[in-house]
């Protein structure tokens, strides 16, 4: 994939360079990156070491960004990689999926009605979602640790900072891997991938544009 389109190893690029089976196999990967270790977590302090302690707020604020990183600047590919943006999904759907919600209204909003670019719209996002996880516990409705924060409320005030923090460290993991992209918008370079109308490339790239032919797959 990396000889292909955008040439990263991530989901949306395995979706343009070997079509919807493969390419959506890759972003379910890339999304449990997220989602697993961010439930792990969560999961086994609030069941045998306790929520309120210095070492969970640290390991929820701190493994989702260093899983994004991971996947981002991964040293089994010389420290490049995807664009985090499928490990993001994966860790706000645990945090809570409100907030997912709330990443993805004015994302849908940029693309579609201002027509900015998505890797653009991704960034400008954060505007909303960030400050919108201040007002939202740690984990979905389908955790139990989430509705018994909610009918007793913890001690320590700063546990609910925590998705906040979490959306914090998130975006400023994916951030550095964005910053090409908003300086190619600045020079009206960007690529765009809408299923009406196929893949459009004006951004200029070192990387072949095209699918990967069936010989070249076997």
């Amino acid at each position: 994939m990396r000889d292909f389109n955008i040439g990263n190893p991530g989901g949306f690029n395995a979706v343009m360079t070997y079509g919807l089976p493969i390419g959506l196999s890759v972003i379910f990967i890339d999304i449990m990156k997220g989602f697993i270790p961010i439930a792990l977590i969560d999961w086994s302090f609030s069941n045998y070491i306790g929520v309120d302690t210095i070492w969970y707020q640290l390991a929820v604020i701190l493994g989702p960004a260093l899983c994004v990183l991971g996947h981002n600047h991964s040293p089994f590919l010389g420290f490049r990689g995807g664009r985090g943006s499928a490990v993001f999904i994966g860790t706000l759907f645990w945090v809570n999926p409100l907030v997912l919600i709330i990443h993805f209204l004015p994302f849908g909003l940029f693309i579609g009605v201002f027509k900015v670019p998505t890797r653009v719209s991704t960034v400008l996002s954060a505007i909303f979602y960030i400050p919108a996880a201040l007002f939202m516990p740690i984990a979905p409705l389908y955790s139990a640790h989430m509705l018994t924060t909610l009918a007793f409320p913890q001690a320590n005030p700063f546990l609910f900072l925590l998705p906040f923090l979490i959306a914090l460290g998130l975006f400023l993991a994916i951030l550095p891997r964005h910053i090409p992209s908003l300086l190619a918008a600045i020079r009206g370079e960007e690529w765009t991938l809408k299923i009406s109308e196929g893949q459009k490339f004006t951004e200029k790239f070192e990387t072949e544009k095209e699918f990967v032919s069936k010989e070249e797959e076997n």
